[in-house]
Formats: structure tokens, sequence, C-alpha cells
């Protein structure tokens, strides 16, 4: 007799839940595990909190579903009611519902949604440290909640597990590390034309072009970039690029930048869609964040092979092998920033093996193939 194994996923229905589809790590995550998802046949829905956002377009092309709850802010109750309520309402129109949240605030609406409305397993994710105010204080204490009331906790660096259980007093039982995944085949751009891109960036062929690619907040660093490059000799002719979304201090860095005098060699391109081809034209890659969970954007900058140069924070160090796959360097220390930039600017033969190290690491480890594999085989084991 010819029996057949059923997939416990076949009948499942997959709830991400999360803040925003606004431009970051964790909502570009969200998306491909859905995208991922969704090849395997799998439902899945992406539920984000507040409505919009710059990759909500990119998710609907993919033909992922998405059901926007219309929260407006913290304190606009009406909204937040609303919102809450048509979760609850997904998450109980669906069977043999897995709800997986991403983010602290979705961690905890999606976890008492989930609970209220009889969901069979719920993830709640941490993507980043609690030192260095990965979480404001006032949502520690929803934090904790969410930890008790999920199944599992997936997180994306040891390090948060070390700082969670010291932390914490989590079940280790509970927590699993999953590390972001990307897409690879993003950045094997045909006919990819290197020179006219930089040349759209004002670029010479004799300038060193950084990049870095983060949000505008306080804990990515920028102040020390910027006050770093001040110091800079000239000689190098060298340039930084920075990319990313203003989430509250992008016009105090503009202003930092005109008192230093580097609006010629420090450029803000804002949110782009086409980090690929910004990445491939560029000739180095900086990370001087203060706290990192694990970053997409480091990987991204691997896939493109760069050299990589970065703070031993969080996530990074599991990322880059220091003097292997990239440099690294004390967060906040300008000279450590200084002298790490010379050494893969003054040294092609270093700069070239660690970019062909961080390449080929990144293909090996961090596709989002295997990110995808690793959630379905925590939704199988929690569907049976």
């Amino acid at each position: 007799m010819n029996l057949s194994l059923k997939n416990p996923l076949d009948e499942s229905n997959i709830v991400l839940v999360i803040d925003s589809l606004d431009g970051g790590g964790a909502e570009a995550q969200a998306i491909m595990l859905a995208s991922g998802l969704k090849n395997e046949n799998i439902k899945v829905s992406i539920f984000p909190l507040r409505s919009g956002g710059t990759l909500t377009k990119q998710a609907k092309n993919q033909n992922i579903e998405i059901i926007e709850g219309g929260f407006k802010s913290t304190r606009n109750i009406k909204s937040s009611i609303k919102g809450f309520l048509l979760l609850c309402k997904t998450i109980h129109s669906k069977k043999n519902v897995i709800v997986h949240t991403f983010l602290p605030f979705s961690n905890f609406v999606g976890s008492i949604a989930g609970i209220i409305s009889g969901a069979n397993y719920i993830i709640t994710s941490r993507r980043g440290l609690i030192k260095l105010n990965y979480l404001k204080k006032k949502w520690r204490t929803f934090d904790k909640i969410s930890n008790f009331l999920s199944d599992k906790i997936v997180v994306n660096a040891e390090a948060i597990i070390d700082e969670m259980l010291a932390l914490d007093s989590v079940n280790p039982n509970k927590v699993i590390c999953i590390r972001n995944g990307i897409n690879i085949e993003k950045f094997r751009i045909k006919n990819y034309d290197r020179n006219y891109i930089r040349s759209q960036f004002g670029l010479l062929e004799s300038e060193f072009a950084w990049v870095k690619v983060a949000n505008f907040s306080s804990i990515k660093g920028h102040k020390d970039l910027i006050t770093s490059f001040k110091n800079l000799d000239t000689k190098y002719q060298a340039k930084l690029f920075l990319v990313g979304k203003d989430i509250g201090s992008l016009d105090e860095l503009k202003t930092l930048v005109s008192e230093c005098g580097l609006q010629d060699r420090i450029k803000f391109l804002g949110f782009r869609e086409d980090i690929p081809e910004i990445l491939l034209s560029m000739d180095g890659y900086i990370c001087a964040s203060h706290t990192e969970g694990f970053s997409n954007a480091i990987l991204e900058a691997m896939a493109s092979g760069l050299p990589i140069i970065a703070t031993n924070v969080g996530g990074n160090s599991e990322i880059i092998k220091n003097e292997i796959t990239g440099l690294l360097f004390k967060p906040k220390d300008k000279n450590g920033i200084i002298n790490t930039m010379i050494k893969i600017m003054e040294n092609n033969p270093l700069s070239e093996k660690l970019s062909k190290e961080a390449l080929k690491t990144v293909n090996e480890k961090y596709s989002t193939k295997k990110m995808v594999e690793s959630y379905i085989d925590i939704y199988k084991k929690a569907l049976k």
C-alpha cells in the first residue's frame, strides 16, 4: 500500500504581522519570506499594522496578499482598536494559523490578537539588541508580555540570544536563531554599465566611493562617519554616499555636513529601490552602527563584491570575520573608522581578498532559499 506523508503546511495559513511596509531590513525580510513561502505553495499573507509604505507596491507586484490594519499611531485609539479587531478577524477566519510577528509593536499586538483569535502557534521576533536603545523603556514591558505569549521567539543573531537569556530570563528552548537571507540574483545584473552609473553620481574613475545603506537614525552612526570624513586626508579622493529613509535625524546630519564643509564629498541619496545598481557602482561599504542585529545591508554589500568595514557590534561580528571577509572597528571610534578606510584604500590586494571571501560566504550561507527553508522547518514542527 502506497502511503504518502501529508505536509502539515498544505492546509495552513501563515499571517506575517509587521508594523508597516516602509523601507527597512525587517520589512524586506518579511516580503522575501512571504514570496518564498508562496513559491512553495504555502498560503501566506502580510498584515502591516499601518497602511501604505514604500514596499507595499513591491509586495503586491509579487501577488502577496496584503491586509492593511489602518493603525495611525498608538495615540489614535479609534484606529488602533479598529485595526486590532481587523487583525483578530483575519486570524480567526483562517484555519491552522501561524501568527508570525516581526518588530516590537507588532510582536505585542500580534501575540495578543493571536491568543484571542485562537491561532495555532505564535512566533515573535527580536531583531536587535536591547542595549543602546533598541527598545525604548516604555516598550520593554510590552516586549516581555509578547515573549511570554509566544510559542517561539526567532532572533537573527546569536548575540541577541545571549542578551535575552541574560536580561529577560527567557526559556532557551523557546529561542531559535535564523539568520537573514538575501536574493543574491538581484546583484547579478546583465549588461550592467558601472561607468555610466558612476557618472550619474558625478564620480570620477580616480575617486574612491564609500557607501552606507541605513535609515537615518542616531544609532546608525552617521555622525561618526561625517566627522571622521572631515579628518580624512583629501589625497585619498574619497566620497561618501548615504542611502536610507529619514526617521528623525536627516536634517541634523545635513546641517553637520554643511558645518564641516563636506557638501562636495558626502551625498545624501534618500530612500532608493535600486540598491543593487548603487552598490555595484561603489568601491567600499561602511557600517558605523552603534548596535546591530543582523544587517541586511552588509549582506547586500557582500553580494555586490565590495570590501566592507564595520563596527564590531551585535551580529556584525557573526557576518564579518575580521581580516577575512572584512575589517572591524570599535563603535564611535573615529580613528578606527579612518584607519580601516585607509587600510582598504591603500591596500588593493587586501581589498580584493576581503571582497572575494565575502562574496563566497554570502553565496554559501545567506541565500533567501536557506532562510525560507529554516522558517518552513519551524512551521512544520509547530503544526505537527
